[in-house]
């Protein structure tokens, strides 16, 4: 089949510096599907200069893309959800006249978000008669169905019609069953697919627990939480440390520095960068791994982390919330209580034993392999042909 692509989040000439977890997708199917992607990016306007768009049509352009087989579109549009369905309904229209002009014959049309992409795909599929499936990923989504209420009905629309959803994490599915209704069309959890995807068995080792994330980020990802169990574990294990894996330039490395000196924690370290090919074999040699996140749409670092062995502690409602539920070794805290972080630090440093034997059933077990590239590219094919009706 020939499948289209629309996508925000996809890296390309414009936006190279763009997560991977939708071109991974993209590059799953290749083997099986003629495949074309419409990369989006958005230009900031102010509201002022939106109402004049809304008037005169909105302002959509094809830039060089670098890579066959990608249309790199730039839009100017203002932010907070202005005019969103306006604007995704003209990208729709553009994106459309192009298919025609291309001699494109799709067979399937993917959004790879409901709040933006979505409508747009509804709209492509509804215009050229084909069906159209879903990526929900769990954030950004739940952000703007919160911020645009006024637009739930035709969410919910876009929703249940959809031939087929692919939730990446089931608290991402959890809420958008709550605010549209359940959905009684057939849907497929994905789990973002990682390049370090390795099986290795836990180990026993020092009482450290790491974090990893770029140093820039350190407010989103929560860092201050993290340094403060940190402080509170000089009480409980007098050998235990943070280890902070993650670059940044000099002004972040300073920020982080000054959190560190103001907690008083003597026993956090910096790690600095380390290549992500490099990642898992850290990973296993650590107590486990905390990152708790103000917000997090899947976080491929816990999935890294439990293939290699390593136990992790996961915000509340975000990242891998709903897969591991009845497993100790994936445990999970509220990302704003401290009592509840200093908790499960304690659990996971004081348990370790247990719960890395715990970890190891569970890799013997094969459900591991859900969770890696293999198994997730044959449960997206398999969905894909679901929505177009086929045998698997």
């Amino acid at each position: 089949m020939t499948i289209i692509h629309i996508s925000t989040d996809y890296p390309d000439a414009y936006v190279p510096a763009k997560t991977h977890a939708i071109k991974n997708l993209v590059d799953a199917a290749q083997t099986g599907h003629a495949q074309f992607v419409y990369s989006l990016n958005r230009i900031n306007i102010s509201a002022g200069k939106a109402g004049l768009a809304a008037l005169n049509g909105w302002e959509i352009e094809e830039t060089d893309s670098g890579q066959d087989g990608v249309a790199c579109l730039t839009y100017a549009a203002p932010s907070k959800g202005l005019f969103l369905r306006s604007v995704m309904t003209a990208i729709a229209r553009y994106i459309v006249r192009d298919i025609q002009a291309r001699g494109i014959e799709p067979d399937l049309i993917q959004g790879h978000k409901l709040s933006m992409e979505g409508i747009i795909a509804y709209h492509v599929a509804k215009a050229l008669n084909v069906p159209y499936v879903l990526s929900v990923q769990g954030n950004s989504d739940r952000t703007i169905l919160n911020v645009r209420r006024d637009l739930w009905t035709v969410y919910r629309r876009i929703f249940h019609e959809a031939a087929m959803v692919f939730p990446f994490t089931p608290w991402a599915l959890r809420y958008l069953e709550n605010v549209l209704g359940k959905r009684h069309g057939p849907t497929i959890m994905l789990p973002c697919i990682t390049e370090q995807d390795s099986v290795i068995e836990p180990r026993g080792t020092r009482p450290v627990i790491v974090s990893a994330f770029h140093l820039r980020h350190w407010r989103l990802k929560n860092l201050p939480a993290l340094i403060a169990a940190a402080k509170h574990m000089q009480g409980i294990a007098p050998d235990f440390e943070l280890h902070v894996i993650g670059g940044g330039e000099a002004e972040h490395i300073a920020e982080v520095e000054e959190q560190i000196v103001k907690s008083g924690a003597s026993n956090i370290r910096l790690l600095g960068a380390i290549p992500h090919d490099q990642i898992q074999n850290v990973m296993n040699g650590a107590s486990a791994l905390a990152m708790l996140s103000h917000r997090e749409s899947f976080g491929m670092v816990f999935i890294e982390a439990l293939l290699a062995g390593c136990p992790v502690l996961y915000p509340d409602d975000a990242a891998i919330d709903g897969y591991f539920d009845d497993k100790g070794f994936a445990i999970s805290a509220p990302a704003g209580d401290q009592p509840a972080i200093n908790g499960a630090f304690e659990k996971l440093v004081l348990d370790n034993a247990a719960l890395k034997e715990e970890l190891r059933t569970w890799q013997q077990s094969g459900s591991a392999a859900f969770f890696q590239k293999e198994q997730i590219a044959e449960n997206y094919m398999d969905g894909l042909n679901v929505a177009m009706g086929k045998d698997n």
